[in-house]
């Protein structure tokens, strides 16, 4: 098992767990609709056990910073591709260049022009997530993100992406009956599952509880919840809860919260998509940790 070291400064683990080589959850195999892996045509052999291959810009070339490509391969012809193949190379990792329908096989007909063959991401554990300062010190506020069934690894994908870009310091997600980190999760997500750490539990309502125990104030986005129009008053650790497509936030999980929030609904529609939500709870606390840290602005 290697032992990784992010930016963030958690530790995880990366396609190397027993878990993995046996296509379990922690290894974060492929799971849900659209999670199943991809193989390489004969010519490239099959994907060794615990990797598959992803496609588009922004994964490839987060994936060759990261350490965790395997393999490049580009389309025949496509343009704009001269960084990743230098990127590629001074790494050591092969690249290639395919036609296009050999490399639609490998990552899809969205694959951007190129794509990389990863190992499995593996998550942490809730503890170490907890524990993790998120490479801050001090009283820095502290946002963790909880995904209560979202069944969608394309809606994960891209609540991750936002997470990550808000400067959170984590996602947990429930082990069963939700999409967990597949290949459509982390192309839906650009990227962003390679420096951001996730925590899968078994039972989600006891992990809020064990955050609560740990200092954080649980906060769930329900449509019966508080409407915020100016904002949330957020604790300086928080624990932000979305649920599932359609059906919000479970009995337990709601009754388990602190405090629920709804976003103002001027129009006809009832609710909004939950990345949608997600993205902009996120950037309500962005905007409070802001104002905290410089009350003159």
């Amino acid at each position: 098992m290697r032992r990784q070291r992010s930016p963030r400064g958690w530790a995880r683990t990366s396609g190397a767990t027993p878990a993995a080589r046996a296509g379990g959850p922690t290894g974060g195999a492929p799971r849900g609709p659209g999670g199943s892996s991809r193989e390489a045509p004969s010519e490239h052999g099959a994907s060794p056990a615990g990797t598959y291959w992803l496609g588009g810009r922004r994964t490839a070339a987060a994936a060759l910073r990261s350490g965790r490509a395997l393999r490049l391969v580009v389309a025949a012809g496509a343009h704009g591709m001269e960084a990743l193949e230098a990127g590629a190379e001074a790494r050591g990792v092969p690249s290639a260049r395919l036609p296009r329908d050999e490399l639609a096989a490998l990552a899809g007909e969205e694959a951007q022009g190129c794509a990389v063959l990863v190992r499995r991401l593996g998550g942490v554990s809730l503890e170490d997530l907890l524990a993790a300062d998120g490479g801050h010190a001090g009283d820095h506020a502290r946002l963790l993100l909880a995904c209560d069934r979202l069944q969608d690894p394309r809606n994960l994908g891209a609540v991750a992406r936002t997470v990550e870009a808000a400067g959170a310091c984590g996602l947990i997600l429930p082990r069963h009956r939700a999409a967990g980190v597949t290949p459509a999760a982390e192309r839906a997500a650009a990227g962003a599952f390679e420096s951001l750490p996730w925590a899968e539990v078994h039972n989600l309502p006891q992990a809020l509880g064990m955050c609560r125990r740990a200092g954080f104030w649980i906060y769930g986005a329900a449509p019966e919840g508080d409407p915020v129009p100016q904002g949330v008053d957020w604790a300086v650790r928080s624990v932000l809860v979305v649920g599932a497509e359609g059906r919000g936030l479970t009995p337990l999980v709601r009754r388990g919260c602190d405090r629920l929030v709804a976003l103002p609904m001027r129009g006809a529609v009832e609710s909004l998509n939950a990345s949608v939500a997600a993205g902009i709870l996120l950037y309500d606390w962005v905007r409070w940790d802001a104002a905290r840290r410089d009350p003159m602005h």
